[in-house]
């Protein structure tokens, strides 16, 4: 068993990221914040959007970057397990810094570079108690969606190395004009509802067939449940802030909507219907 830990994003101006997500998006109050990064929800969990820092290093002739502050983390029942198996399948991996989590954890890259860090749990995972902090909080993460040009290989990494299972995606009777073939689409579910890892091939088309103004295929994202998904969008309006509401065309019993935040990350906002 797993579990969504948190979502990491990048900005460039904390103030107008904090007003998105804690008004627009309705998040509530940060749960901590400090001249480099924002936090939503409890702990290390739920959102941090952080300043990227203008660094570089150099190491055998390879320029690097920070990269840190776009991320996503998994909760693992056992750390150790993790790091073994991704050694033996010849992935790399660090130590996550101490502070970075509220405890031990690890950084990695899947196959479709896409930085994932694997977290050490603190309670036991069930599938009768999926994300039991969200209760709280009025919100959560429902999914996070990564781009892979490869679904299969990024599928077959988190199902070795996690020990995550694919499920079958849940589309309503009038589905959008999307692939749902494994090849092009995936996910790696938490309980029902489509909740989870979806892995998606990027659909250069997705938006113009649809008549999107995004297109949720390309670059990946969060994606948070809410419990008024109409408001949230009439806020967004009345900021003139360019939304596609999508409706239920994706997910069964599931409302959606997509836009943009200040630093132009693309956001999903849903609700169950």
């Amino acid at each position: 068993m797993w579990a969504l830990h948190r979502v990491s994003l990048s900005t460039h101006d904390l103030d107008a990221a904090c007003s998105f997500f804690e008004t627009q998006i309705g998040l509530g109050t940060p749960s901590s914040r400090d001249d480099n990064a924002i936090c939503f929800g409890r702990g290390s969990r739920g959102l941090r959007v952080e300043r990227p820092r203008s660094t570089l290093t150099c190491q055998a002739g390879q320029v690097n970057g920070y990269i840190k502050a776009h991320h996503l983390a998994l909760d693992v029942p056992d750390l150790s397990a993790v790091a073994h198996r991704l050694a033996k399948h010849g992935y790399s991996y660090c130590e996550a810094s101490q502070g970075d989590f509220e405890g031990a954890a690890l950084y990695t890259f899947d196959p479709a570079h896409n930085l994932v860090a694997f977290c050490q749990a603190a309670t036991s995972l069930s599938e009768d108690n999926i994300q039991p902090w969200e209760q709280e909080w009025g919100w959560g993460l429902h999914h996070i969606n990564l781009q892979a040009g490869d679904v299969r290989t990024v599928v077959d990494f988190f199902c070795t190395i996690v020990g995550c299972r694919e499920g079958h995606w849940q589309a309503p009777p009038q589905k959008g004009d999307f692939s749902i073939d494994p090849e092009a689409l995936s996910i790696l579910p938490l309980g029902a509802l489509n909740r989870g890892l979806h892995i998606i091939r990027p659909d250069a088309g997705f938006a113009h067939r649809n008549h999107f103004a995004h297109n949720p295929s390309i670059g990946g994202h969060p994606a948070f449940w809410v419990k008024d998904v109409s408001a949230v969008k009439e806020r967004l309006q009345q900021d003139d802030v360019i939304v596609t509401d999508a409706g239920m065309y994706a997910m069964a019993d599931m409302h959606q909507i997509y836009v943009f935040d200040p630093s132009a990350n693309m956001i999903e906002v849903n609700q169950f219907l």
